[in-house]
This record gives C-alpha cells, structure tokens and sequence, in this order.
C-alpha cells in the first residue's frame, strides 16, 4: 500500500510565502546565471546566456526608456576581466619555479579588474 502525500495549495504557498516587494529584474537572474556559467568554465553556455542578456537588456531599454542602458551588459564585461585576470594569475602561481615578475604583473591586474568590477 503507498503512502499518499498530501501537497499545500498553491494559494496556501503564497500566503505564506508572498512575493517579495521588489523582484529582481530579468536581467539581473541572467547576468547571476552568466557569472556562474563563465567562472565554472562553461564558455559555451556563458555566451548564450550572454546574448540573452543582450536581449533582455534591449527589451527593457525599449520598455522603460527612462532606466539606465546597459548596466548588467557592463556588469558582464567587467566580470569577464576579472575571471580571465584571475585564471591568468592561478596559471602563473603553478608555474615551477615561480616568475616573481608574473605573480606580481598577474596579481596587479587581478586586482585592478576586481575593482572595476566591483566598482560597477
């Protein structure tokens, strides 16, 4: 004999869970879906993702002509130079021996693209 399971109503759901006042953009979740997609190394699925970014980022420009343009494409950007400067320097951290001028070149720009990341 199976053990029925007895499911909440969606209505049940929502009164004890509403929406939140604020809901994220549909360019934020992408640019969140991006950033993980391209620092795990799933290039492929980062650049899809990508030009879905693009997308909703135009849709909402059309839309609301009144918000800043392109601030998660920007955000995007950054986020690119900044992994791309962080794998450059793990790369040079396993060099044997260690170049003492490419952890420290490497390691500068590591930061300078963190900055501006986080800066944006």
């Amino acid at each position: 004999m199976r053990q029925s399971i007895d499911l909440p109503l969606l209505s049940d759901i929502l009164v004890t869970h509403p929406a939140p006042k604020y809901d994220r953009r549909l360019s934020d979740k992408i640019l969140a879906a991006f950033a993980h997609a391209y620092e795990v190394g799933e290039r492929g699925v980062a650049a899809r993702l990508r030009r879905a970014l693009e997308e909703a980022e135009q849709s909402a420009a059309a839309a609301h002509p009144q918000r800043r343009s392109s601030t998660a494409m920007t955000q995007a950007d950054l986020l690119v130079e900044f992994v791309d400067a962080r794998d450059a320097y793990k790369r040079a951290t396993r060099c044997d021996p260690s170049d003492a001028e490419e952890l420290d070149r490497t390691s500068r720009e590591m930061l300078d693209a963190y900055r501006r990341w986080s800066d944006s």
